[in-house]
């Protein structure tokens, strides 16, 4: 756009759209479905980087509605996954088809999504613990893979962690905690009791792996924020119930149920979550 030229209507600049965070949704008109079918079809031809603008403009909606699901589920904020579904919806955009006949949006939602979902999950303290013991066991498979292949024979625990880079222990807690996995040591999904009393996270039957899904969870609680952490600690060990700690905290017993669920989904999440998704590739053509 030269100087002393007013912004064509329905263009926003996307220079650079990471650091340009819209408080309030643009209030503009809504574009009819074939103007933006139209605008698609010419974007996938050209590239050009005003149509480029046009069309996030068009979409933001999307990132908007997964930002707010986002941020009601996690302690994120609103902004910062604004941004980052907006990197997920310039993606969907540069690979986006229209010829195939799909829309956008069902292409597009998971990838904004996606985008918010790789942050959280290798980002957010609560779940960086396990996910390095689990990726430190695919290192470990894949080492010994390789000697197999080789017709070598395993290595000795302690050679093994030379090999990847790690003290014995933290190899022997890796393995340990991929057997206390197994044993299902969380308990179903109910949150609360007929009574309103509060259920137990974790399974509380004594043994070595139960010892160490507890000091795994322990680690998990203190990465928590303390007002979190508190509620938990209330319910779990001054055994209230959901409804005494709402009347506590000053707080609707929704909220409270609201929040502890989300908190244990987490937690056990953490507990059973598989290796960190790698971050997407950017692909240097435009097919899906």
């Amino acid at each position: 756009m030269t100087p002393g030229r007013s912004a064509e209507p329905g263009v926003c600049s996307l220079a650079p759209m990471a650091q340009r965070v819209p408080s309030r949704p643009c209030r503009l008109r809504p574009m009819a479905a074939s103007d933006l079918q139209g605008l698609h079809l010419e974007y996938h031809r050209s590239g050009g980087v005003r149509l480029r603008n046009r069309l996030v403009v068009a979409h933001l909606n999307l990132v908007r509605q997964q930002a707010n699901r986002f941020s009601r589920r996690s302690s994120i904020e609103y902004d910062d996954l604004f941004q980052l579904g907006c990197l997920g919806l310039l993606q969907a955009l540069q690979r986006f088809d229209p010829s195939r006949g799909h829309a956008f949006s069902t292409y597009a939602v998971p990838m904004i999504t996606g985008q918010m979902q790789h942050y959280l999950r290798d980002r957010h303290p609560l779940l960086r613990s396990p996910w390095r013991l689990r990726a430190l066991l695919q290192q470990r498979e894949r080492l010994e893979q390789e000697r197999q292949h080789q017709g070598l024979p395993v290595l000795p625990l302690r050679e093994q962690a030379l090999q990847l880079g790690c003290s014995l222990d933290r190899l022997q807690q890796a393995m340990q905690l991929q057997q206390a996995l197994k044993l299902k040591s969380l308990d179903a999904p109910s949150d609360e009791a007929d009574d309103g009393s509060a259920v137990p996270l974790a399974d509380g039957r004594p043994g070595p792996e139960s010892h160490l899904l507890c000091r795994e969870l322990e680690d998990l609680l203190q990465g928590l924020a303390p007002q979190d952490r508190a509620l938990l600690e209330a319910l779990h060990q001054e055994g209230l119930s959901q409804r005494q700690l709402a009347r506590r905290l000053g707080w609707s017993s929704c909220r409270i149920s609201r929040r502890v669920q989300w908190l244990r989904r987490e937690l056990r999440l953490s507990l059973s979550a598989p290796a960190p998704w790698p971050a997407p590739q950017r692909s240097p053509s435009s097919a899906h």
